[in-house]
């Protein structure tokens, strides 16, 4: 049971350590970027990519809007898309694992807690926590 707990604990590290990566790489000014990153970035009349996919999860990524953010293309994009693919399958189970002990440990209201850390509708938020530090950055 405790490999389980810190399997999902060290889940949750991860999705927070992507997205303060995600975060540092979005706060470096445009000309500390890589020249390839510049050409393929999307120009700024076009909505900003979505990192954390709204119908998903809460830390689960969207596999094309991480791509797009990153401005990756061909072989690389495809691996990358593959890659979180890979990693949102694994936080949903590992988020299913850490609900399902959780209601032998738990009491109702507790599990409610819990339960709410990880329902749809959050992944918005986080990507506007995203989007208004980007803005921040920019000013």
């Amino acid at each position: 049971m405790k490999r389980r707990i810190i399997e999902g604990t060290s889940i949750v590290g991860w999705i927070a350590v992507f997205a303060l990566g995600v975060l540092h790489a979005q706060q470096h000014p445009a000309g500390h970027q890589h020249p390839a990153a510049q050409t393929q970035a999307a120009p700024s009349s076009e909505a900003p990519a979505t990192i954390f996919c709204p119908t998903m999860k809460t830390g689960q990524l969207c596999s094309h809007g991480t791509a797009d953010a990153l401005a990756l293309s061909d072989a690389k994009r495809e691996a990358w898309i593959a890659a979180a693919r890979r990693y949102n399958q694994a936080v949903d189970e590992a988020t299913k694992q850490l609900q399902a002990e959780a209601k032998s440990l738990l009491t109702p209201a507790e599990l409610a807690e819990v339960e709410r850390w990880f329902a749809k509708g959050l992944n918005p938020q986080i990507n506007d926590l995203l989007r208004a530090s980007t803005k921040r950055t920019r000013e």
